[in-house]
Formats: structure tokens, sequence, C-alpha cells
């Protein structure tokens, strides 16, 4: 599904820039090769960037030396 029309992105690729380590919708756009125009996809990317970034509740717990 297409998010932001302006610049042809779609769902996959702001989870793919989350995933490549993009942190908010400014450095997924960058990632996208794209910059925001109209601006009504920034909610939309926001969330979907937010809900493809890891957990850190789901990280593993680390293990002490010894």
């Amino acid at each position: 599904m297409y998010v932001c029309i302006c610049n042809a992105l779609k769902c996959s690729q702001f989870r793919d820039a989350a995933r490549s380590g993009a942190q908010d919708v400014s450095s997924a756009f960058k990632a996208c090769g794209a910059k925001p125009r109209c601006g009504r996809c920034l909610e939309e990317a926001a969330s979907l960037i937010e809900q493809s970034l890891p957990r850190l509740d789901a990280l593993p717990e680390a293990v002490a030396a010894e």
C-alpha cells in the first residue's frame, strides 16, 4: 500500500528503512532517497517506523561475563 503518494513510497519501504536504522520520519525519507512534500503521510509513516523498530523489551538479556 502506498503511504506517500507524492513520492510513491510504500509501507514496505518505510519498514525497510526502519529496520536498516532509520529512527524517525526524516531519516526514513532520506533512506528512501526522498523528501516529504505535502505532509499528509507523516503520521502514517511515523507509525510504520515505530512498529518496525526493534523493541528494547524484546532483546535478549545481557549475560554477565565471568
